[in-house]
């Protein structure tokens, strides 16, 4: 449990030898010229608070001022702006006013502006010219009103304009920075100046700015800021889960594990200097990311990670050798997997490591999937392997290597597998074993078992062998098109399962009966069959009857059956959509290439005549190409290798009618039906796409080739493996690619479906810094769920547990007893910086309490409530929850609620069924593992939720709401930096209030109109 921060107070400041000046949380540091200036120059975003403008000025000067060691184009700009305002700031006088009064004066300010008079002066031509550009530049950059002084000088008025310093708060004193730099390109006067001219001073004082007061006053004392400074980047990168608490280092296991941290890390945590600086500069940064990974797991990962052999014994694993990497080479953490690992980690009864299979299952595993350099040594160590805990040390040692589908992973999604089927049934050594010889291909399909455990092993086994049958077809244009059928058979009856239209008692058979036809595919002809064949399954799975007409497909897709007249209305709003993408797409309907292909069979038997089957023909021309920009010659010579689009040409260029006139035998019937093979696969293709359209989707209604020009087969990539991946997007701004296309497979169709739209919503300020990293997961969330089975009970319960935790915030506020319980049960959610925003609200008289993520806030309810079962309610509010908690257990449990308005985490679960996850934020990463940090944000389905449920909307609305909420959110977001995670916060409520204006507007507008009468 963490401690208050503020419990030194003046008189152990004293005792530090600090004096109270230096207990001082902030100093006041005056910058020349307008904040907003500086902010401009800085690239500082404008909606910065005051106590961020320095530590985000720190992490800009740091991160793009310098390149191979040198001055950036961005430093020179800003350190010569800063000169100039000085230059201003001497002209403005102890007043701090700019003055000009007539021509005569005008000459001093022009100069340092960079400009000059032209055409004499007080005349209507009078003009500024350009003198020196490099100041002009600075000039107009800066935002320096111009155009004003222009008018004045035109006008023969005078003119005045406020310069003077701004002044933001600084951490520290200025002496404490500026002292320790080691850079002498000219005198320091200031901490601007320390900042600018010293990156690592740059960067220590960004990293200091995560910590609490406590903490950065003890490190001013010892080691001290001269000594902290090269190992800024590691502090930077690894120390933001460092906390000082009476006295002592806060160190994950706690105080009952300081012995052994002591002999790990070579200080002791009661000497808190001497650890931390051991820490930071111990095996060149590895050591602190061990530590800050196990720090972000819960305490009751904690527990087990920390026990003192094992604390030891991992670390002794993970540690570089001599010749390895530093862990801040590059501008991203390293070693995403320990953090997943540490977080994810599953424990068995007797406190061991869980192991899939079993330990003799990754003797094998390991050489087929270590095939690093980096790893070859522990495929070595593997083979004495007889303890859980010495494969769970194997795994936390191949975390510090990145890779995408290797070990860990299989480790993190076998885990996950287990997890998810409870202890009932656990994976076999030989479903692990086939798992691992494909995992390289199938490792972004496995999620799928981790969401549906009622799928056995033997389920498992069938697609994976069935997977590998379609994927060993010869002919690419056939084995493309059985691919893209395979997935779409298998995202169709992956929607169905989800929405519950498939019973959890059939899944299992259901599955293997859809994969079955497809084990085998000898031609085009063969394809369709066997594909019609799959979908019939399905539809027997689904409907008890085995053909079902397209319009029946997408009602099924729309929703399960609803009762209610609104709840129809919105199944058949929601069907409504998957029509017009379907429609927009010009996708060949199901019903005419089922009665075709039979009417191709019965023509080749006899049995009915060409003439009856023109009409049918005739819809397959409907879809036309988009005229070509290039010709064929400058296609062949600007156009990407895989030049996707063709399987779109080829339909184009389908005519049956051609083939019926001239009376086909019975072959050429056969092999007309092979024909529909390709339209069959865009079809069912185009039915996954159009369920998961993003909110605000552009390209699914203005590209109407987007979903023929998907690239199963990898030729775009060139790599099979790709082939098998979450699709990419390809051809953008490149006029000979034909247009943009998905290239891969339809694992995660959802995120590749977001990733390809996020383009298309306009922010309202600019792109925010996170923008692609996080505007995907957020699509997601208003795209994947759906809200059938919610109840208003459950609504409503998800809006109390959200409200009553405020009202406990505000009570921990006054009451010393709740706020120790309620920081107790926020640490295994919040980040230390999260802590202090907390700690902050609370210590101060004028500050509200403080304001948590709808996700916080439902944990924390939901926690004291069990935690404290005898505790009476807090509020009103709380006692509304406890009273329909009572009437309506089922639905307002925790878990259901956290199952229907959580989010999928892939990458953080290793497992595509919606969760709300218990654990703190994520840091960035960057490559594949991006993927973690827009995954830690799951909190706006809770908030939409409440919204609705306080403006009186029945949950089947949630389909419409949240969509468009979310889109509007997404467009508010103004970040300052890569995890300002307070920027979502802002953007998610901002987004609400101004709904709940629109709609407060919407129904004051009768009542206006009635009084107008």
């Amino acid at each position: 449990m963490r401690f208050r921060r503020r419990g030194l107070g003046i008189f152990a400041a004293g005792l530090l030898g600090l004096g109270p000046v230096a207990f001082s949380q902030t100093s006041t540091v005056l910058i020349p010229g307008p904040l907003r200036s500086f902010l401009r120059m800085a690239g500082v975003s404008q909606q910065a608070a005051p106590e961020d403008v320095l530590p985000l000025f720190a992490r800009s000067v740091f991160i793009r001022g310098y390149s191979s060691g040198r001055p950036s184009e961005y430093l020179i700009l800003l350190d010569r702006y800063i000169a100039q305002a000085r230059e201003l700031q001497s002209l403005a006088g102890h007043d701090n006013v700019l003055r000009v009064t007539g021509c005569a004066d005008a000459a001093p300010l022009l100069q340092v502006l960079g400009y000059r008079i032209r055409n004499g002066c007080g005349q209507k031509n009078t003009l500024l010219a350009t003198a020196d550009p490099d100041r002009a530049f600075l000039t107009i950059d800066s935002g320096f009103p111009l155009p004003e002084l222009e008018e004045a000088l035109q006008s023969g008025k005078p003119f005045a304009m406020p310069y003077g310093y701004s002044q933001v708060p600084g951490l520290l004193r200025e002496a404490d920075w500026f002292g320790i730099s080691t850079s002498r390109r000219r005198g320091i006067s200031g901490l601007v100046d320390a900042l600018v001219d010293d990156p690592a001073v740059a960067r220590l004082y960004w990293a200091m700015s995560k910590l609490d007061n406590e903490t950065r006053i003890l490190l001013l004392r010892q080691p001290g800021l001269r000594r902290l400074a090269p190992v800024s980047a590691v502090m930077d990168f690894y120390g933001g889960q460092l906390a000082v608490r009476n006295g002592r280092v806060v160190v994950p296991g706690g105080p009952a594990s300081d012995a052994a941290w002591k002999d790990i890390v070579g200080a002791s945590p009661q000497s808190p200097g001497d650890f931390i600086l051991h820490l930071l500069a111990k095996d060149r940064g590895w050591m602190a990311a061990y530590f800050d990974s196990i720090s972000r797991a819960s305490m009751e990962e904690q527990a087990h990670l920390t026990e003192p052999a094992r604390l030891k014994q991992m670390y002794e694993a993970f540690r570089p050798k001599d010749s390895d990497m530093a862990a801040t080479r590059g501008v991203f953490r390293k070693a995403p997997d320990m953090l997943v690992l540490f977080s994810r980690a599953n424990w068995d009864a007797d406190g061991s490591p869980h192991i899939p299979g079993d330990i003799n299952t990754w003797k094998s595993v390991l050489p087929e999937l270590g095939h690093s350099r980096s790893m070859s040594d522990w495929i070595k160590r593997s083979k004495n392997w007889n303890r859980p805990d010495q494969v769970f040390e194997g795994m936390v040692a191949i975390s510090r290597v990145d890779a995408e589908n290797g070990p860990v992973q299989l480790f993190l999604q076998t885990n996950a597998i287990d997890r998810a089927r409870g202890g009932a049934t656990l994976l076999t050594p030989e479903t692990i074993r086939l798992m691992a010889a494909h995992f390289s291909q199938y490792a972004n399909w496995l999620p799928l078992f981790a969401e549906f455990p009622e799928l056995d092993d033997t389920s498992i086994q069938r697609f994976i062998n069935t997977a590998q049958a379609v994927n060993g077809i010869s002919n690419e244009t056939l084995r493309g098109n059985a691919l893209g059928s395979f997935q779409a058979v298998v995202g169709i009856w992956q929607i169905l399962a989800r929405q519950g239209e498939i019973q959890p008692a059939t899944l299992n058979a259901a599955w293997q009966q859809m994969l079955d036809p497809f084990a085998k595919v000898q031609n085009d002809t063969d394809l369709f069959d066997r594909t019609r064949e799959s979908l019939s399954q399905i539809a027997q799975s689904a409907t008890g009857k085995p053909n079902c007409t397209q319009d029946e497909w997408i009602s099924l897709l729309g929703g399960p059956s609803q009762e209610g007249r609104e709840a129809r209305s919105m199944q058949q709003e929601m069907a409504g959509r998957i029509h017009t993408v379907m429609a927009d797409q010009r996708l060949v309907s199901l019903d005419t290439l089922f009665a075709f292909s039979d009417g191709l069979t019965a023509l080749s038997q006899g049995t009915t005549t060409a003439d009856k089957l023109l009409p049918m023909a005739e819809e397959l021309r409907e879809f036309e190409m988009p005229r070509a920009i290039l010709t064929t010659m400058e296609r062949v010579e600007w156009a990407p290798r895989g030049y996707s689009i063709r399987h779109a040409q080829l339909q184009a260029r389908t005519d049956m009618t051609r083939l019926l006139k001239s009376k086909p035998d019975k072959q050429q019937a056969d092999s007309a039906r092979g024909t529909l093979s390709a339209f069959l696969r865009d079809t069912l293709v185009g039915l996954n796409y159009a369920y998961y359209e993003p909110p605000g989707a552009q390209m699914l209604h203005h590209n109407p080739v987007f979903v023929r020009a998907h690239d199963f087969t990898g030729t775009t990539v060139s790599s099979p493996e790709r082939a098998w991946m979450i699709a990419e997007l390809f051809g953008t701004g490149s006029p000979a690619s034909g247009g943009a296309y998905l290239a891969g497979s339809l694992a995660d169709l959802p995120f590749a479906l977001a990733k390809s739209e996020q383009d298309f919503i306009v922010p309202e300020n600019v792109q925010a810094l996170v923008w692609r990293e996080l505007v995907p997961e957020l699509l997601v969330s208003a795209t994947l769920p759906r809200w059938w089975a919610i109840t208003p009970e459950e609504m409503h319960a998800t809006a109390l547990y959200q409200r009553s935790a405020e009202d406990l915030l505000k009570l921990a506020k006054r009451d010393d007893t709740v706020r120790t319980r309620v920081m107790g049960i926020l640490d295994d959610r919040l980040t230390i910086a999260q802590v202090l925003t907390v700690e902050d609200a609370w210590s101060s008289k004028t500050m509200p309490a403080p304001e948590l993520s709808p996700g916080d806030l439902f944990y924390l309810a939901a926690a004291y409530r069990a935690r404290f079962p005898q505790e009476q309610p807090w509020s009103a509010t709380a006692k509304d929850l406890d009273i329909l908690v009572k009437a309506h257990p089922e639905q307002t449990a925790p878990a259901r609620i956290a199952r229907d308005f959580g989010t999928p985490h892939p990458a953080m679960a290793a497992n595509y069924g919606r969760e709300l996850l218990p654990i703190k934020p994520f840091p960035f990463f960057g490559g594949y593992s991006s993927r973690l940090f827009g995954e830690s944000w799951d909190s706006n389905n809770l908030y939409w939720a409440r919204i609705a449920d306080e403006l009186g909307y029945q949950p089947v609305m949630l389909h419409r709401l949240v969509p468009e909420l979310t889109r509007r959110m997404t467009a508010k977001i103004f970040a300052s930096h890569i995890e300002d995670w307070s920027a979502l916060g802002r953007a998610m409520h901002e987004t609400g209030e101004d709904f709940r204006r629109s709609i407060a507007a919407q129904q004051a507008a009768p009542e206006v109109a009635r009084n107008a009468q």
